[in-house]
């Protein structure tokens, strides 16, 4: 019965089904087995893990060896956007896979804020204004995270094996510095008191899978397969060794790294400002953060109003008009040791009619909506940290001004491109 199908509904039928269910099926019977082994039913799996799909298999023989050679590590790619609960700072990485070398790798968004220019705020004289046109880029010479097969060639995969800590081969090792991807239980462990500093992503940040955060391989739960390992989270253990062994020893570091929910960072027309976003903390560099917007219930309103900026023209040189309404939070991605990273950096409750202070009729904000806002700060060791009044000034869906009323301090925040950066 099954050879009377015409290949195509086979091929139709097997393109609806998960890697692991691929593989069963071809454990069946020979007609599965055959169509099963379909190259362009594993350049559709691949492809629906990465964000720009490929078209070859590059250095390796085929779609089918190229998925086993990273398989169960496809999430990463898939989520691009991951950021770590290192103390304080934090780092923020976008991973990828590059087809030309064949490997899983990722690496850190860093800003160069650039020399800016100074002048005064018209509306209040005693507040200095200073450009923010940070330079975005990937630090391509240090990965964070390098997954490969060290021999592509070879037809059969070396994934035989489950092993949830894989040594990532760095070039740091010249120097007896090592690294390992431990991959993290799906589940939270039901024999531990979790609180939520024990838990990443912190609560502030909307989501449905949390992972639970380890700082060493001590007592550390692993998962036993990969149907029982997280898609949301992992962890990056670095240790030195000088005795030339490669096992991890006291003196190891751990991070523990989750993504965001596209949900939560991809502007839509009723939330436009949600994303990534870098802004200028003076003293501290540049710092990324997740601007997410929040629904109000129906007595809070909404307005529309057009913005002063250009990029929020259409092809035609139309100006669109942008939805204002619901709250916008901002929670920083990497932090420094006055606000840490996983804290809310501010928030403006309102940026509809209830929130609105005034349309700005000055350079370089003219027709920009200014709405009530309120700033983050704390002491050093983010002590005695309180909210401050402060004003948004909404003068792009991709340009935010913070106006700090009490340092009399104006600090920008620009969006990032991620695809943008992803293809560098």
């Amino acid at each position: 019965m099954i050879d009377q199908l015409p290949a195509e509904i086979i091929h139709q039928i097997l393109s609806h089904l998960s890697a692991r269910d691929l593989a069963r099926v071809s454990r069946t019977c020979r007609t599965f087995a055959e169509h099963a082994s379909n190259d362009r039913l594993w350049a559709s799996l691949i492809n629906s893990h990465l964000p720009f799909p490929i078209h070859d298999p590059g250095p390796f023989e085929s779609f089918h060896r190229l998925y086993l050679a990273h398989l169960p590590y496809w999430f990463i790619p898939q989520n691009k956007i991951w950021f770590a609960d290192t103390e304080a700072h934090g780092c923020l990485i976008l991973a990828r896979y590059d087809n030309r070398r064949g490997v899983i790798e990722a690496y850190r968004v860093i800003a160069d804020r650039r020399t800016p220019k100074f002048h005064i705020w018209e509306a209040n004289p005693d507040v200095m204004i200073q450009t923010f046109d940070p330079k975005i880029s990937l630090w391509l010479d240090d990965p964070v995270l390098l997954l490969k097969d060290q021999e592509p060639s070879n037809p059969i995969a070396d994934c035989q094996t489950w092993n949830p800590d894989r040594r990532m081969p760095m070039a740091a090792e010249s120097q007896h510095v090592f690294s390992s991807l431990v991959l993290c239980p799906r589940e939270l462990p039901d024999n531990e008191v979790i609180t939520d500093a024990r838990l990443w992503p912190p609560q502030i940040i909307p989501s449905t899978n949390r992972i639970f955060r380890n700082t060493s391989s001590k007592n550390m739960l692993l998962p036993k397969c990969a149907s029982d390992a997280s898609s949301s989270g992992f962890r990056i253990k670095r240790w030195a060794n000088f005795r030339l062994r490669m096992t991890p020893t006291d003196n190891e570091a751990m991070s523990n790294y989750t993504t965001i929910d596209p949900e939560w960072y991809i502007p839509t027309k009723e939330k436009p400002y949600q994303g990534i976003w870098v802004g200028d903390y003076s003293a501290h560099g540049c710092e990324f953060l997740l601007i997410y917007q929040v629904d109000l219930d129906s007595e809070a309103g909404s307005a529309t109003a057009t913005p002063a900026s250009a990029d929020n023209e259409d092809i035609d040189g139309n100006r669109e008009e942008t939805t204002q309404k619901g709250s916008l939070r901002a929670v920083k991605l990497t932090g420094d040791p006055n606000v840490p990273r996983g804290e809310i950096t501010f928030i403006a409750e309102d940026i509809g009619p209830k929130g609105l202070v005034r349309v700005a009729d000055e350079e370089p904000f003219e027709g920009a909506r200014i709405v009530q806002c309120m700033g983050h700060v704390a002491g050093l060791g983010f002590r005695d940290d309180t909210y401050i009044a402060s004003q948004l000034i909404l003068v792009s869906t991709d340009y935010i001004a913070h106006y700090w009323e009490e340092m009399g301090h104006i600090s920008y925040f620009r969006r990032v491109n991620i695809d943008e950066l992803l293809q560098t």
